[in-house]
């Protein structure tokens, strides 16, 4: 009997062939995510010093104040470069309060691995110009991470986050079944981001006006620590 072709939309050994509408639809959704990139890009070129440090410093003290880092042993936490949130001095406390720092390292295209270190002299220019952990490193495993601190160009109060489009965190995220944290200055919060079923969502959003609970990942993971 010969074979037929599922019907778009249909599932076959596991993959489902979408439909054309459902690829209209995801190829809407793309080109909306690198609409709202360039925008928030000239926008955070526009931010002042003053307002970066300021809001930088009372999203760190938001964060430092939460249950989810006083109750969390192993922090996973982006180094930050030029446009971000600064976490150099999120760092400093992490290890100064006896806590596993993990530093995100690139290991191939859209794949990292978290590693641990004891400091910044631990850290090294990676392939992309940013600063990741050394070969020597400790890899910490995800299982074993208990918050993860996620950088973003923008988010939404609701947990939406849209990064720069390599889908490192998406990838990795799933993986661990760690509390989501995203630091996002509050003049580049984007509300009703759109999202796609390979998005990560975000268990909380600090800005420098406020914390908000994000909506549950959607992976069946359950988090470890509650807020």
């Amino acid at each position: 009997m010969p074979l037929k072709r599922p019907a778009p939309g249909t599932a076959s050994r596991g993959k489902v062939f979408p439909t054309r509408l459902g690829i209209r639809v995801m190829e809407n959704i793309a080109g909306e995510k690198e609409r709202i990139r360039r925008e928030i890009l000239e926008r955070r070129k526009g931010l002042s010093r003053q307002y970066c440090r300021r809001a930088d410093q009372m999203i760190l003290e938001k964060l430092l104040g939460s249950a989810v880092y006083k109750r969390a042993e192993a922090v996973f936490v982006y180094v930050s470069r030029a446009g971000e949130v600064d976490t150099r001095e999120l760092i400093r406390k992490i290890l100064a309060d006896g806590k596993t720092a993990a530093a995100p390292r690139c290991t191939n295209k859209g794949i990292m691995k978290a590693y641990g270190i004891m400091g910044f002299e631990d850290l090294e220019k990676g392939a992309y110009g940013i600063w990741e952990p050394g070969k020597y490193c400790p890899e910490i495993r995800p299982e074993d991470i208990d918050l993860a601190v996620v950088p973003c160009l923008t988010c939404s109060h609701d947990g939406r986050r849209l990064g720069y489009g390599g889908g490192y965190y998406d990838r990795y995220l799933p993986l661990s079944p760690a509390f989501r944290a995203a630091l996002c200055r509050e003049r580049l919060i984007c509300a009703g981001l759109p999202v796609e079923a390979t998005d990560c969502l975000m268990n909380l959003v600090i800005t420098e006006e406020g914390s908000w609970p994000g909506q549950a990942p959607e992976n069946g993971i359950f988090t470890k620590i509650q807020q």
